[in-house]
């Protein structure tokens, strides 16, 4: 017999004998004090085979590497070792990361733990965990694959990726609207911000981690796929796809595989080019709100204008690095008459109908947040608050409004919630417009989440 076989014999037979032993007290009981012991069968047929299961496995795996490595001894004193060696890596990491905290390395001295041959490390300027796009780089001008990004200076695919060609996006992004968009704390009007010219694709690689690697990168893509800390310093990890120089239909082919590798999608029809497309409609997290045909039409205006917006810019980290001004969240006032104003956003006010409005103020009024399921205990509430922004009372149609948004039964209060969002992200960017709106998961009170030290009532 092997000895896998003997295990699996002991096994078997110790899971035999506790099972009959569990057997055994559980009728004792039940005929000595007439009781039934469920915990005895749950113990002898489910728990106490598990654990033998475990052990015995886990002893046959620690006989087999013992035996591998020549005996119990030496497979101790490996382990041993193993154990040494890793708590040596942990204290030289430790080491190595106080140094570069203390200025005494720089960030090309760091050790590279990527690498180096397809995939990279950047850092500073190019460190974003939502960067999506492939951007095309190159460490020696090209003129035919430079002119082919200027022929297509929209490459878009259909699940929302692009593909950036930084001379041509650094001109685009000197849009008032677009700096807007991203920033509303910026008053476009007084200039604070200065794109320069760059005729070249080598932007991104001033950012490599190691410089050596700019050699590597003759003309090709690179797309971001992670962010990590490594001794003490933030980096993203990209990928990075050489492209060989053809005429247009072959790049686009070669692009298109670029795609295929590193989102694993079925490609086929995924690329257009010099056409403006949607967004991928991305799945609501607020889970309760399901975007009926109304809502979606109604969401499609925006989308629009958002998207026209998001063709012009490029990664975030872009516009930090010329924007001094950083976006940061405004403060809201509600106004003495119901107006909701953002101070810090060039006293930017965002208008709804009053529906809408009074169904924001009731949940700005609740940073607890309020299940959907709850809504018709609030509707006296909301009531009031409707009579405030239409001080003329409450007609029929108004009070049918207030009937509907307060029954969970109905789609009402998703198309509400629809339109406050709506209003928030036509005026700038989703990373902060996700602060005002209400948002929330399924089967979890919707809320807005702006502090409410924010909050300011007039």
């Amino acid at each position: 017999m092997t000895i896998w076989q003997i295990i699996l014999l002991v096994c078997g037979l110790i899971t035999l004998f506790s099972v009959i032993v569990c057997v055994y007290l559980f009728f004792y009981e039940w005929h000595t004090n007439k009781e039934l012991k469920w915990l005895y069968l749950l113990v002898g047929f489910l728990i106490l085979p598990i654990l033998v299961i475990w052990f015995f496995v886990d002893l046959g795996d620690y006989i087999s590497e013992s035996k591998e490595d020549g005996g119990v001894i030496k497979h101790y004193r490996k382990e041993r070792e193993k154990k040494k060696e890793w708590i040596r890596r942990e204290k030289e990491e430790k080491r190595i990361a106080e140094a570069y905290e203390n200025g005494e390395l720089r960030r090309e001295e760091l050790p590279r733990f990527l690498d180096g041959e397809d995939r990279f490390e950047l850092k500073g300027l190019f460190v974003d965990k939502t960067w999506e796009d492939l951007v095309y780089v190159e460490n020696e001008y090209n003129e035919e694959l430079n002119n082919f990004f200027r022929r297509h200076p929209v490459i878009q695919f259909k699940h929302g990726i692009r593909v950036v060609y930084l001379p041509q996006k650094l001109k685009d992004i000197r849009n008032k609207d677009v700096i807007k968009y991203w920033n509303p704390c910026i008053d476009v009007n007084i200039g604070a911000f200065d794109i320069p010219d760059i005729e070249t694709s080598d932007l991104l690689l001033k950012e490599l981690c190691h410089p050596d690697d700019f050699a590597k990168m003759k003309h090709g893509l690179i797309s971001g796929y992670g962010n990590t800390r490594r001794y003490g310093a933030e980096t993203l990890c990209a990928y990075y796809f050489p492209l060989e120089v053809a005429d247009d239909d072959n790049l686009l082919l070669q692009i298109e595989d670029v795609a295929k590798e590193v989102f694993m999608s079925n490609t086929a029809g995924l690329y257009s080019v010099d056409k403006r497309f949607k967004d991928k409609q991305e799945k609501e997290d607020t889970a309760d709100i399901q975007f009926g045909e109304e809502v979606t039409k109604l969401l499609e205006e925006v989308r629009e204008r958002v998207e026209i917006l998001k063709q012009r810019g490029v990664p975030i980290k872009i516009l930090e690095k010329y924007i001094e001004e950083k976006p940061r969240l405004s403060r809201l006032v509600i106004t003495k008459d119901l107006r909701i104003v953002l101070p810090d956003y060039q006293n930017m006010e965002i208008p709804m109908e009053p529906i809408n409005k009074a169904v924001y103020l009731l949940f700005l009024r609740h940073p607890e947040g309020i299940l959907f399921k709850h809504l018709p205990d609030y509707r006296k509430e909301l009531a009031e608050i409707y009579q405030k922004i239409k001080p003329l009372g409450l007609n029929e149609r108004a009070l049918k409004s207030i009937e509907d948004v307060t029954n969970p039964c109905l789609n009402s209060i998703n198309e509400k919630c629809a339109r406050i969002r709506s209003a928030f992200v036509s005026r700038f960017d989703d990373n902060l417009a996700k602060n005002y709106y209400i948002y929330g998961w399924r089967g979890f009170e919707k809320k807005i989440s702006l502090d409410r030290k924010l909050v300011i009532w007039e």
